[in-house]
């Protein structure tokens, strides 16, 4: 506000100013008076002259009168000029610890944010170290109740042992009496033996002679497929059953006055034909005697129907077995059998259905004891492996359809 109203006087007072010298020379010019014995016109050029020097003094003394900067900017210049230059230099030494403060702040940010993340993961360490505790507690005083239970367990044990131990003496009594009384019965076997030796066991010989299949013994099996129609299914079992019938007298039952040496109740084979539509996909049917049949008997049969599916893949191992090494060929032996009841038990559980004598597959004697040379032969430790040749089903047994590969482990 005061800088506005000190130009509109300054404009003003110059105008005034020019006013007021142009009326004088024109007076002059029209009186044609003379300054300093000077001609009129140059009398009227001085006051002229005169008039604007006068305008630019009150101007420029206005101007210093009011204005404390006007003043220092006439009278201070070198000074402010190297007040100036003293204040860039100022500026620029500020702005460089400026920028070095900015590249300190940022690294100091770059810290602080590392800082913070090795803090959250501090953080969720201590979290799981906690819950860990936590847990170590808990279980902690389950296994102190456990330990309880069993130092109770313990206490009751130990009181049966006492009576077990009182039991046992009362037992070792009653073992000397049976001893005495399985040696009396021993000396009456042995009469009994001689007698049978021409009576009796010629008769059990003849009998076991004849039987031709044993009881739960399969006569025949196949696969069938299921979810058929009614008239196809009764095809299919028609079928299934000629082939059983067939496969038994070949086997040494004897043909009777019907066509059919196998007999099955009637609910059986319906039980039968309805599992058979009912389910979907191949079937598993096996014809099995009911009862020790001799070879001029019927034979009863009853039905047994699994589900087929695949058991084992091509080259799938089915078992392996490490020998470490043999110390006698009987030893090996028992080791190569064990082995083989385990391949029988992984196989049942697999799936494959046994026979009546709980197998689902046999190895014959050469096959047996070419692997007993073979294992016999290698550097030990040996692997054994059995690998399936083919595709495994259930309806399949462990013949010819498995390999048994076997190698030294010795490096």
């Amino acid at each position: 506000m005061y800088g506005a109203i000190m130009i509109i006087s300054l404009i003003v007072i110059s105008g005034l100013i020019a006013y007021i010298g142009d009326q004088i020379g024109m007076k002059v010019g029209r009186s044609r008076l003379s300054i300093f014995g000077l001609r009129p016109r140059h009398t009227s050029i001085l006051v002229t002259i005169l008039t604007g020097i006068m305008i630019a003094t009150i101007t420029i003394s206005l101007l210093l009168v009011t204005s404390r900067g006007v003043r220092m900017a006439l009278f201070n210049m070198e000074a402010m000029l190297r007040e100036l230059n003293t204040l860039t230099e100022q500026v620029e030494s500020k702005d460089d610890k400026l920028s070095e403060m900015q590249l300190s702040i940022n690294t100091k940010s770059e810290e602080l944010e590392q800082l913070q993340g090795k803090k959250a993961e501090t953080t969720k360490q201590l979290t799981a170290t906690q819950k860990e505790y936590q847990l170590t507690l808990e279980k902690l005083a389950e296994t102190e109740e456990e330990l309880a239970r069993l130092n109770e367990v313990k206490e009751a044990l130990t009181i049966k042992v006492d009576d077990l131990d009182q039991e046992v003496a009362s037992l070792e009594k009653v073992v000397e009496k049976l001893t005495i009384q399985r040696d009396e019965l021993e000396a009456r076997l042995d009469n009994l033996s001689y007698s049978l030796q021409f009576v009796g066991q010629k008769y059990i010989d003849s009998l076991v002679g004849d039987i031709v299949y044993q009881k739960e013994e399969v006569i025949y099996a196949d696969t069938i497929e299921a979810g058929l129609s009614d008239q196809e299914t009764v095809e299919s079992l028609d079928q299934f059953i000629v082939k059983a019938n067939q496969k038994a007298v070949s086997r040494g039952i004897e043909e009777q006055d019907s066509e059919r040496v196998i007999k099955m109740y009637e609910d059986d084979l319906l039980r039968a034909a309805q599992t058979l539509r009912q389910e979907e996909g191949q079937m598993v049917v096996r014809l099995v005697a009911q009862k020790n049949t001799l070879k001029e008997e019927e034979l009863l049969a009853k039905f047994e129907i699994y589900q087929d599916y695949q058991v084992y893949q091509t080259d799938e191992v089915l078992a392996k077995l490490e020998i470490e090494k043999v110390e006698s060929m009987q030893s090996l032996e028992r080791e190569l059998e064990l082995f083989l009841t385990e391949i029988n038990a992984n196989a049942i559980e697999a799936g494959l259905i046994p026979d009546a004598q709980g197998k689902v597959g046999s190895v014959s004697f050469s096959q047996f004891y070419d692997l007993f040379d073979q294992i016999d032969k290698l550097d030990k430790p040996v692997e054994v492996k059995v690998v399936a040749e083919e595709d495994i089903w259930r309806s399949d047994s462990l013949v010819s359809n498995v390999e048994f590969q076997v190698r030294s482990l010795k490096r």
